[in-house]
C-alpha cells in the first residue's frame, strides 16, 4: 500500500467518532463516538503519538455527552453537525497556526520516521489541513441554511473533494 494511501486511512481512521455521531441520528452516536475517541486515544498512547484532533474530540465528545445526558439538552443531538463544523474548522486554522497542522500526526504512521518529521510532509499537512479546515467552514455556514437534502449534497460533495486532494496532494510529492 502507497504511503499516501496508508496515511489517509489512518486520518480517516481519526474520524471514526465523528462518522458514528453524524449517521446515527440518536445518542447512541454519542456514546460510539466518546468511546471510539477513548479507544483512538489509547491507539495513540501506545504509539506515542498524540494528536491534537485525538485531544479536541475527546474534550468534545465528553462536553456533548455531559450535556446530553446529564444536563437534557436535546440541542447537542439538534445541532450535532454544526457545532462539529465549528469545532473541526477552529482545530484546523488554531493547528495551523501553532505550526502543527492536526493531519500530520495520523498521517506519519504512513511514511517513514525521517519523512514525518520533514519540512516538506510539515508544509504538504498544512496545505491539507488548511483545505479541511475551510470545508468544515464553510460546511458550517451551509449547516446555518438548514440541513435538508440539498445541503447534504453540498457539504458531502465538499468532503469528497477533501478526500479526493488528501490523497492527490501528497501523492504528488516525492519522498525524501
Amino acid at each position: 500500500m502507497s504511503s499516501n494511501l496508508k496515511a489517509f486511512l489512518n486520518v480517516t481512521l481519526g474520524f471514526l467518532p465523528l462518522i458514528f455521531l453524524w449517521s446515527i441520528s440518536n445518542e447512541l452516536g454519542l456514546v460510539l463516538g466518546l468511546a471510539s475517541v477513548l479507544v483512538l486515544l489509547i491507539k495513540e498512547i501506545i504509539n506515542k503519538n498524540i494528536g491534537i484532533m485525538s485531544r479536541v474530540l475527546l474534550v468534545y465528545f465528553t462536553i456533548s455527552n455531559i450535556f446530553y445526558f446529564y444536563l437534557k439538552m436535546d440541542s447537542v443531538i439538534q445541532y450535532k453537525y454544526l457545532t462539529s463544523y465549528v469545532v473541526l474548522a477552529l482545530t484546523g486554522f488554531i493547528s495551523i497556526r501553532l505550526g502543527r497542522p492536526y493531519t500530520m500526526y495520523e498521517a506519519r504512521s504512513g511514511y517513514s520516521k525521517e519523512f514525518g518529521k520533514s519540512s516538506l510532509f510539515i508544509e504538504v499537512n498544512v496545505v491539507i489541513t488548511k483545505i479541511w479546515a475551510t470545508i468544515y467552514l464553510i460546511n458550517a455556514i451551509i449547516e446555518l441554511a438548514g440541513h435538508n437534502i440539498m445541503t447534504i449534497i453540498i457539504m458531502n460533495g465538499l468532503v469528497i473533494i477533501g478526500i479526493i486532494l488528501s490523497i492527490i496532494i501528497p501523492g504528488a510529492l516525492p519522498e525524501v
